[in-house]
Parts: structure tokens; sequence; C-alpha cells
């Protein structure tokens, strides 16, 4: 009678508890967010019981990224065990922890009050601007025709990032137009998207128009003030090149423009003109797969390095990277990280030369893999650079350090 007892009360606490964190189900905690419940769009059903215990849910879940977990992230950034280098690592940092995008606006605020952090702050304000950009230039390419498309993208670029006030744009030749209007006397149902139509608003855009809109954007979707109205305002608040903002532009945006010096402080003339841009290609979001046994093959390593048994840790990362190897083959971002740790393990050890080499595997993937200016291949070259070092390789490692110096000043 007496476990029957137990079993009941048991049932209670559980039943109360999941009472009390909104469980779908009495008998274990089953928590689901619906997202839909503040979206303005959408109509719920008016005898929905459900509604409000859903509402209070999403409020609860931002009390608590607003009150916890913002604030850990900022911790973390002071004792240095997260160090952005950019927009992207800034953006896989915050979603690490579980935070949304859209409070980029609220962590840009408490940075801002770290007077320590001003390097991440400066990341978080250009991630705000350059994101606002991005909405904007989704919407500035709808209905655009094909012909005009590098001619509207270069005059996006010069309203954005050049100090040129009145950049012109040439609205490709009216002769397609003629022709397109020959033709439509005998049209069919269907348009290709190449044949041009005669809105050319593009052309209107200024810099002082884009800033505003700009400012308005990071207003409404980040709760962000921005004080610049101009480029070259924006550039002196926050003290960053134009080449940064470029990169980073780019690189939301699935842009490829020509490889060569771009003249942005000239006044008189443009910065980018319409041969400038080579490319577009679209930015697809996912969530790459993950190999779990390697994954917790590499975390038991990790944990044993950090209670001191080096010989176990180092065994349990090599399967691991035997593990990423047969999962992912050769090259993958995820081996390379498996490769630098081997190399620190190594190097601690005092195999310096095991560790040099791979170090160098490390960073050849990594330039291969996330790029030759991607922050890890960054770190990848200061890492090589110390093992060089140990090497007694002392001209080879700074030339490392000079090079991962130039690119830690260009992201």
């Amino acid at each position: 009678g007496e476990k029957k007892e137990v079993e009941d009360s048991t049932k209670q606490i559980v039943k109360k508890a999941a009472l009390a964190v909104g469980s779908l189900k009495e008998t274990e905690f089953d928590i689901r967010f619906n997202p839909d419940v503040f979206s303005p769009g959408v109509i719920h059903p008016k005898d929905n019981l459900n509604f409000k215990k859903e509402c209070q849910l999403v409020q609860d879940a931002a009390d608590f990224l607003i009150t916890v977990q913002i604030p850990a992230f900022i911790r973390d950034c002071l004792d240095h065990s997260t160090a952005p280098m950019d927009g992207a690592t800034l953006a896989d940092a915050i979603h690490n922890r579980g935070i949304n995008m859209r409070y980029l606006g609220k962590i840009t605020e408490m940075l801002g009050k770290v007077p320590q952090l001003e390097y991440v702050y400066v990341i978080a304000v250009s991630e705000v601007v350059m994101r606002s950009a991005k909405h904007l230039f989704t919407l500035f390419l709808q209905g655009m025709d094909m012909l005009s498309l590098s001619c509207s993208i270069s005059h996006f670029l010069n309203c954005l990032l050049s100090s040129c006030p009145t950049p012109s744009c040439t609205v490709p030749d009216q002769i397609h137009k003629k022709r397109s209007r020959n033709r439509s006397k005998k049209t069919t149902s269907k348009t290709s998207p190449l044949t041009p139509t005669d809105s050319v608003e593009w052309a209107n855009l200024s810099p002082k128009s884009l800033w505003a809109q700009i400012k308005t954007e990071a207003k409404s979707y980040f709760d962000w003030n921005l004080t610049a109205d101009s480029i070259d305002a924006f550039v002196e608040l926050i003290n960053l090149n134009k080449i940064t903002l470029l990169r980073s532009f780019c690189q939301k945006t699935g842009v490829q423009i020509m490889l060569r010096e771009y003249q942005f402080d000239n006044k008189t003339v443009q910065s980018f003109s319409e041969e400038d841009i080579v490319n577009m290609y679209p930015i697809v979001k996912h969530i790459n797969p993950r190999a779990t046994d390697a994954y917790n093959f590499y975390t038991t390593g990790q944990s044993k390095i950090q209670q001191g048994f080096l010989k176990d840790g180092y065994e349990l990362i090599s399967e691991a990277l035997n593990l990423l190897n047969n999962v992912y083959g050769a090259m993958h971002p995820e081996i390379a990280q498996c490769l630098r740790m081997l190399a620190r393990l190594n190097y601690i050890m005092g195999d310096h030369m095991e560790a040099m080499s791979c170090q160098q595997k490390a960073v050849l993937m990594s330039e291969r893999v996330n790029g030759i200016d991607h922050p890890y291949t960054i770190t990848e070259y200061t890492h090589l650079a110390l093992y060089c070092f140990a090497n007694t390789q002392v001209s080879t490692a700074l030339k490392l350090l000079y090079r991962a110096r130039y690119l830690a000043l260009l992201v």
C-alpha cells in the first residue's frame, strides 16, 4: 500500500510541476512553443483554450533569454571563452546559446555598456546595419529585370558604401524596350524573365534615402537606434574599414564582385560600376548534420583533458578523427577542428614535430573548407606560428603571424 501512495504522490508532484511550466502532457515535461502566437497576420480560433498558455510560454522564453542567456553570453565574452571575430562567428555564438538574431539590438545595447568589449560591440553594430541593409536589398531586387541587375546592384552598393553623395547610374539602353514594345503587339501569355520592364524606380535611390531606410529598419526589426545617417558618419562612429562592411554585405546577400582595389573615399567618383558585379548566388539557410558518435568521443576527450588525463584524451580525440573521416570524407570543418585539438595536445605533451605536422593539415583544410579569410583559418595560422616557433622556424612563424594580423584587421 505504501508503494502505491508514493507513486500517487509522485504523480501529483509531476502533474503540478508540469502544470507550472505549461507542459502539454500531465505525466511528463512536454513543452512546445507556438511561434505564431504574436504574428500579426495569423488569426487564432476563439475557442482555443491553450492560447493564453501558449502566449505565456513564449513570453517566459523571451524573459529567460533577456534575463539569463544574453547576460551569460556577455560574461562568456568577458572571460574570453567566446571571442567572435566577425558577424558570422558572432551569429554562431549567439545561436549556440539558443538566442534568436532578432535580439541583436538588445545584445548590442548591453555590449555598449561594457568598455572592455568594445571590439564585440563594433561587430554587433555593423551586423545590425548590414542585416538591415540585406532586408532592404531583398525588397530592392523584387521585380528587377535581368538586364538591369548588375546596374542596380552596383547602384545599391554605391548608395550604401561610397562617399560620393550623388551616384549616377545608366539605365540599360532603351533599344531593348523598343524591341519589346514591337514584340508586345504579338505577345504570348508567358513572359521571359529577361524581358525588361519599364520600371526604373531603383535608379531613384540615393545614399540619403537608403540610410534613412536602414535607420528605420534597424529600429523596427532590431529595436536599435542608429545615430549615423551616412556611411562616412557610420564608419567614424564605429571606427571600421568599409572593406569589412563590403565583405559582410556580400556574404549575406550572395553578391560576387570583381577582385580589385575599390576607392571608397573619393567624393567625385563612385566606387562601383556595372562591370564590378560578377555574379549572384543563392544563400540557403540549413543546419549541418552532426556525426553524433564522433561528437561524443570528442566531448569525452575534452573533459578527460580538463581533468588532466592527456593520454586518454588524445586517444579519444584520435578515435573521433577516424570516425569523422569515415562519416564526412577527407575534407570537413569539424575534421580541421579535431586536427587542431590533436596538434595542441601533441604540443602540450612535448612532441613539437607531430604538433606542427597536425596543424599544417588543419591549416590547409581550413583554408579549403572555411575560406582563406575565415576567423577559424586565422586561428589556425596563429597556432601554426606557435608550433613553428617551437621547432625553431622563427621566420616562418613571423610570416604566419603577419598573415594572421593582416586578415584579422581585414575581417
